[in-house]
């Protein structure tokens, strides 16, 4: 047999087209789609267990935030703390502000764990990843009808009717629920390859909250004070909710549009981060 002469070199490349933020973006959406009948039985497992072996269950989603309004009211009355100018009883400002800044933070960090918390079915079922990040979001939604149903009740007990607009109140506080998820995304892909650094997040988001009107009023006489809560776009966040569900009245407006629309390019720099990282997880978990 006359040995083979062809020295030709042959490279083989992915077919697959190139990943792009409208392309991650897309994807996102499909994968999700195609994987909400997972995340609601996920969903459902997780809830049930994080709240099974606790002695007063499922009350724990009303208490928690209670005690802290409870821990703020303590210090206004005590001098402590001097939130200024209110439109509204300071227990239902202070509650409707935590309650907010809750569901950024719960955001931020049930997604960022999503990954971690569901690593075996990560590397032994086909669910999509972003899916498994998501798994939470439906308790955050829970969440927000629960801390409705509690400021319902403080609305009545103080004698303040709610404002005309109040319906549009979980539709006014998904930009900074957008905020969160988006940080989360890159925070759950990065943070299972470097677990240190969610924690360094995480604490560095919370010191944001002391720069945020959430217990409060955003108006300040000291003016370097006032310039930096006026350049803080979760001010608007936290903010024109409260006010839009108890006077009516979105304050800046045109800010609360700029904060949302960052708040997408967040969610959308996070979903294409999430992609851009996805398939580096499964091998660091």
């Amino acid at each position: 047999m006359i040995p083979s002469t062809d020295k030709t070199i042959r490279t083989y490349e992915a077919s697959a087209a190139s990943l792009n933020p409208v392309a991650a973006l897309v994807a996102a959406w499909r994968e999700i789609y195609y994987s909400r009948t997972a995340i609601w039985h996920l969903f459902k497992r997780d809830f049930t267990a994080g709240f099974r072996q606790q002695i007063l269950g499922y009350l724990w989603i009303v208490i928690t935030p209670l005690i802290g309004v409870a821990s703020f009211v303590f210090m206004q009355k005590a001098g402590i703390l001097n939130p200024g100018q209110l439109s509204m009883p300071y227990p239902i400002y202070v509650f409707i502000g935590t309650s907010i800044w809750g569901l950024f933070i719960s955001s931020v960090t049930t997604v960022a764990g999503g990954l971690i918390n569901n690593s075996d079915l990560v590397m032994r079922t086909n669910i999509p990843k972003i899916g498994l990040a998501l798994t939470g979001l439906a308790k955050i939604a829970y969440s927000l009808l629960v801390n409705i149903a509690v400021l319902l009740v403080l609305l009545w007990i103080f004698r303040t009717p709610p404002s005309a607009l109040a319906i549009l109140y979980p539709f006014a506080v998904l930009p900074i629920i957008f905020f969160g998820v988006g940080l989360g995304l890159v925070l759950s892909v990065v943070g299972a390859v470097a677990r240190d650094i969610t924690n360094v997040c995480t604490t560095l988001i919370a010191l944001v909250m002391y720069i945020t009107p959430v217990a409060y009023s955003p108006d300040f006489k000291n003016q370097t004070v006032q310039n930096i809560i006026n350049w803080n776009p979760m001010t608007y966040l936290v903010d024109s909710p409260r006010s839009l569900f108890v006077t009516g009245d979105l304050r800046s407006g045109i800010a609360f549009l700029s904060a949302t629309l960052l708040s997408l390019l967040v969610l959308w720099v996070g979903a294409y981060a999430f992609y851009l990282i996805k398939d580096k997880v499964t091998e660091r978990l």
